[in-house]
């Protein structure tokens, strides 16, 4: 299998995963700087292994600042009660992943401005770190260094903030003017629109930007110099334009699909049937997931002893946690979901339109108590336990 992603480590109890397109990325900002940055700041020629040199601290250092943001907004999402899923570093900076959404506009604001202020923060600190090199009065390269490395990420972090904070999805400012929308109008899918529409015109802005650099060049005879920027700009105005439709399509599906299980719910609930008093939507996971990050990520957020594997709406299994005990902490990171699960079998599901008494026969007479419910399809549409008829009496 092609894996384009490893973990590195984990930071608070969050997995820090890298992708790989990710080192070709660091291993050009170390050329550039070293090649073009760095020769025409320093006021004094440097050996080519003190500027790659220099240029591999500045990287780690600002990759380090990506970090701390993506960290910021993972740690107050911690705090709104969300889970966190990974941090990814990729070609396109760093990811924190949220499982779930905020539940208000207030902790969707606070969880998007997180990051934008940690690199505010960041900034603040280089400069002042700068000025306080500033006052040593010597020659020594170490202190040029210094120098340069709390000059350039002074900036690049105040760079970091101001453009995350642009109002246009999917960039921490259209999450927060999202935030101030949906408050505002009380409608997640109105402001979602009007944040995308924004992310969209930037995303348009930066590609005219790109087109600009190539004319300019072309006419100037500084083409093969500004080739590699408006590359770059082109390649981050399809990405947000790509991201912020992409987030506005998934709010759509969502909110669709919140309202056909509504109307599934209100079809099926039939008085003496399962429907009427099944669990719905049942809390399925993917039969490809790994046992680490189904302990990580579902385990911690839904407390209970039995889920359903589905994939694609379809039953294969369930996973009980008493078959999960005996798997062996060292082997989380090799086996999946479908590895451990109880494979599916007559006794462990019962259909919508069953009646409650051959429900509770099943559930009396299989050997974990639960059972998923499949609608006439055979697509997962709930799960049954006894609470649930407790819950119903």
């Amino acid at each position: 299998m092609y894996v384009r992603q490893f973990q590195l480590t984990r930071i608070f109890g969050i997995p820090l995963i890298i992708d790989y397109s990710w080192p070709p990325i660091a291993i050009l900002h170390i050329w550039l700087l070293s090649e073009f940055w760095l020769p025409i700041r320093l006021t004094e020629p440097w050996h080519l292994w003190l500027r790659l040199s220099l240029g591999l601290i500045i990287t780690v250092l600002f990759f380090v600042s990506v970090l701390i943001h993506e960290l910021a907004h993972s740690l107050i999402a911690r705090l709104e009660g969300m889970q966190i899923q990974d941090i990814q570093l990729h070609i396109f900076g760093g990811w924190a992943r949220l499982v779930g959404e905020p539940r208000t506009a207030m902790a969707e604001f606070r969880v998007a401005i997180a990051g934008p202020a940690s690199s505010f923060l960041l900034s603040v600190i280089f400069t002042g770190l700068l000025q306080l090199f500033q006052l040593i009065r010597t020659d020594s390269w170490a202190v040029r260094g210094a120098l340069e490395t709390c000059y350039y990420l002074a900036f690049a972090n105040l760079f970091l903030a101001v453009f995350n904070m642009l109002p246009g999805l999917p960039l921490d400012g259209g999450r927060a003017l999202r935030a101030f929308l949906w408050h505002r109008r009380k409608d997640l899918l109105s402001a979602t629109r009007t944040a995308k529409q924004i992310g969209v015109a930037i995303a348009y802005i930066l590609m005219a930007w790109s087109l600009m650099v190539v004319i300019n060049g072309i006419v100037t005879g500084r083409l093969w110099q500004d080739f590699l920027v408006a590359v770059w700009l082109m390649i981050i105005g399809v990405f947000l334009k790509t991201a912020a439709e992409s987030d506005y399509r998934q709010r759509e599906q969502q909110l669709a699909g919140n309202q056909t299980q509504a109307n599934n719910h209100e079809q099926w609930n039939v008085s003496g049937t399962v429907g009427a008093v099944m669990n719905a939507p049942a809390m399925s996971v993917s039969p490809e997931l790994r046992i680490d990050e189904f302990i990580d990520r579902i385990l911690t957020k839904y407390r209970q002893i039995n889920f359903t594997v589905a994939h694609e709406g379809r039953l294969h299994g369930i996973l009980s946690l008493a078959r999960l005990r005996d798997v062996p902490k060292e082997e989380w990171e090799r086996l999946t979901v479908s590895d451990v699960m109880e494979p599916i079998s007559d006794d462990l599901f019962v259909t919508v339109r069953s009646s409650i008494e051959h429900a509770q026969h099943k559930l009396k007479n299989n050997r974990i108590g639960f059972l998923a419910v499949i609608d006439p399809d055979g697509l997962l549409v709930g799960s049954l336990s006894e609470s649930d008829f407790k819950h119903a009496a």
